[in-house]
């Protein structure tokens, strides 16, 4: 009968063994017949291991899998850091024999986030101090999530506002908000609800300095008994200033509409460039359009069977990428989606 203890050992000094040999070799070739010798099918490893199938006791067996385990890995990692030091060695000898002075200087990027991913982190790291939980959704959806539960008729006019990607006779298709998560949501759970819900969308537009056919979009949704227009504007300018790490920051909501919310706010921040004086990029009017929001409409949410006369709540929406071009003073936003590395390695965080 096996004894683990034995297997342990042996696999223990064979791991002494391969890493003395591993960090002593000097050749590629050598390098290369030691991860054979060690991990092939014939190897002293898996010859040591092939006594598991004595073992009865399946914690046993349990036991020494994991040890095995840990134990390849840590002469993979070795392998492969022995071998990097090894091929540049190597191209160093090569570089010593013919110094070509047209060469770039070799260096080792580090990759990073994309800026739209890192800003979503953020907004969801910020409004995640306010409780608000994470929600997603399909990104196809039905014409009833999309638009009917919103508020949004099949013959409602505001709907020529969103230029559908219509799908299938005219009840798929591709979101063109993430106000449908919201809708899924308010469905699935019971109030008090506090979300955000990052997420790509698609709509029909021409291909200009600010619209794409696919963007991102954040909204948030919450509905408790007493919330209201103040508490709106509270989190969003709290969330804003640390967004953009500025403290003097003050929003304006202006009035307009959405079928979804009544009443309905264009909400504007003071420029950060000018602090609301006025300049070239705020159009000399001190404001900058970042998002909409308002109190949800009474239809939305008894269509989701959730009473207004009990509860009410209030949803916001707007995109990364204007958080982006706002804060970085970018002007075109296809320069996130046309993969320039030059471009994008500017927000690399280091």
């Amino acid at each position: 009968m096996t004894n683990i203890k034995v297997l342990i050992e042996s696999l223990s000094n064979k791991q002494s063994e391969a890493l003395d040999r591993i960090q002593s070799c000097n050749n590629l070739n050598d390098l290369r017949q030691i991860r054979s010798k060690y991990f092939g099918k014939e190897s002293e490893i898996s010859k040591i291991l092939s006594n598991i199938r004595d073992i009865k006791d399946d914690s046993e067996k349990k036991q020494i899998g994991e040890y095995s385990n840990k134990l390849k890995n840590i002469l993979e990692i070795e392998i492969s850091k022995q071998e990097n030091i090894l091929k540049n060695i190597e191209i160093n000898k090569d570089l010593d024999k013919s110094i070509d002075i047209s060469l770039e200087k070799y260096t080792n990027n580090i990759g990073s986030l994309h800026p739209i991913t890192q800003m979503i982190d953020k907004i969801v790291e910020v409004f995640g101090y306010f409780g608000f939980s994470v929600a997603s959704g399909p990104e196809i959806e039905t014409d009833w999530f999309c638009f009917q539960a919103l508020n949004l008729n099949i013959n409602h006019p505001a709907r020529d506002m969103q230029d559908t990607f219509y799908i299938k006779e005219n009840h798929i298709l591709p979101r063109t908000h993430t106000s449908s998560v919201q809708i899924r949501t308010m469905l699935k759970e019971k109030p008090p609800i506090r979300i955000i819900a990052p997420g790509r969308v698609y709509r029909n537009e021409n291909q200009d300095q600010r619209h794409t056919f696919m963007f991102y979009q954040y909204e948030g949704l919450v509905i408790d008994k007493t919330t209201n227009i103040s508490d709106l504007k509270s989190i969003l300018t709290t969330a804003l200033r640390n967004i953009f790490d500025n403290s003097d920051i003050e929003l304006r909501l202006r009035h307009s509409y959405f079928p979804y919310t009544e009443p309905s706010f264009e909400i504007d921040a003071t420029c950060m460039l000018c602090l609301g004086k006025g300049c070239n990029v705020c159009s000399n009017k001190g404001w900058l359009e970042l998002l909409g929001g308002g109190m949800v409409h009474p239809q939305v949410l008894r269509n989701v069977d959730i009473d207004p006369n009990i509860y009410q709540g209030f949803a916001f929406g707007g995109g990364p990428e204007r958080l982006l071009m706002v804060k970085n003073m970018i002007e075109d936003t296809r320069l996130f989606y046309e993969n320039d590395l030059k471009f994008l390695s500017q927000f690399r965080k280091i």
